[in-house]
């Protein structure tokens, strides 16, 4: 635990949420590209995570889709059901982004996400 401190403190705290907000502006301009994708979620100052569904395609079946593609996202209610049902919502898909993430990992993101949207137009 303590490398991981130090590696943390090496980078520093504001280089890292400098990099995460980069990253998840990123994100949100290339999934915003993607046809009927809707991001939910859209607070100027929040985590570097982004949650979106794209039209009607149940959040599970674009999870399992992008999974079987090796790209890793979450999907359901994230402890926000009555949320959730409020909005008349399945769930969402997920991504998180940390300071471990690429630009490029984006890009696959956004790759599959297009791919698994085509597949069920």
């Amino acid at each position: 635990m303590g490398a991981a401190i130090d590696y943390v403190e090496s980078i520093g705290l504001e280089n890292i949420a400098l990099y995460e907000q980069l990253l998840l502006e990123y994100a949100t301009e290339k999934l915003l590209t993607i046809p009927d994708l809707k991001i939910y979620g859209t607070a100027q100052h929040k985590a570097s995570l982004i949650s979106f569904l794209v039209g009607n395609i149940h959040p599970y079946d674009m999870g399992m889709m992008l999974d079987k593609m090796g790209i890793a996202v979450r999907t359901g209610h994230h402890c926000a059901q009555p949320l959730m049902l409020r909005y008349n919502i399945p769930g969402t898909v997920r991504a998180s982004f940390g300071m471990y993430n690429t630009f490029d990992e984006i890009d696959r993101l956004v790759a599959g996400v297009l791919k698994v949207s085509q597949m069920f137009a």
